[in-house]
């Protein structure tokens, strides 16, 4: 027969489980809003670009200082950056 001490530690370890499940599944939550915000960000800068509201060479100046990864930069077009950790892969 588990003795109070034995049925208390089981039942700790029970919800020290939940309480890493919750804050997993927060953690998780709070990916997918920062993803969904950047995405909103770029559709309303592609969108101002497009429109003419924001100048091109201005959105591509702005790409081009801070994307680094060459997989990235190849997605506009861009070179490999010097000094990048992809260049010293």
């Amino acid at each position: 027969m588990a003795t109070d001490l034995e049925k208390l530690l089981e039942k700790q370890k029970k919800l020290d489980a939940q309480i890493q499940a919750i804050r997993a599944r927060e953690k998780e939550a709070d990916r997918k809003l920062d993803t969904r915000r950047k995405i909103l960000i770029g559709g309303a800068v592609l969108a101002m670009v497009k429109r003419g509201d924001w100048a091109k060479e201005k959105f591509d100046s702005l790409i081009d200082r801070e994307i680094f990864s060459a997989k990235d930069r190849a997605l506009f077009g861009l070179g490999a950056k010097a000094g990048s950790d992809d260049q010293n892969k």
